[in-house]
């Protein structure tokens, strides 16, 4: 055992990820590369995953670099106070899979990562969201589903009109 102490300070230990699964899925009656890119393209996704029926007064400046262990930052009013949801892509296989992380303002909410499996049928595509929600930092992970359950809603109700 070494007595020297590090001019690094003590390594922070951070508690272990206690994560649990929500998810939910949905039919939309369109191609999967188009509701693919409903999840990158910057311009898309603030009109569906941010907005009103978000609670948001306004959506700023939306960015992000489509590349595996690239990142997002998605910048929106709420309350009158700037929220930056941003996070890294760890899987990007278009049009089937997409997989990122989750802050706000770079904290952890409980929602650790996203997950989204498409399948098309003929006309339609099933979207599979999977919310991997750490149970140390949010006990109950519902409002976290209920959150993406109208994210995904609002994504439905636009692709139905397009």
């Amino acid at each position: 055992m070494n007595d020297q102490l590090s001019m690094f300070g003590e390594p922070e230990n951070k508690p272990a990820q206690k994560l649990t699964k929500a998810s939910l899925s949905k039919t939309i009656p369109v191609s999967a590369e188009k509701l693919y890119d409903r999840w990158l393209i910057p311009t898309f996704a603030g009109n569906w995953m941010f907005g009103e029926h978000m609670g948001d007064d306004g959506v700023g400046d939306m960015n992000n670099e489509v590349r595996p262990g690239g990142a997002f930052n998605y910048t929106v009013i709420r309350k009158g106070c700037e929220i930056v949801c941003s996070g890294e892509y760890n899987v990007i296989d278009r049009p089937n899979r997409l997989s990122f992380s989750w802050l706000e303002n770079g904290e952890e909410t409980g929602l650790a990562a996203v997950e989204i499996q498409l399948e098309q049928a003929e006309e339609k595509t099933k979207l599979r969201v999977t919310l991997h929600v750490d149970r140390a930092i949010a006990d109950d992970p519902s409002p976290i589903k209920q959150e993406w359950e109208l994210r995904c809603k609002r994504l439905a109700a636009q692709l139905s009109r397009v």
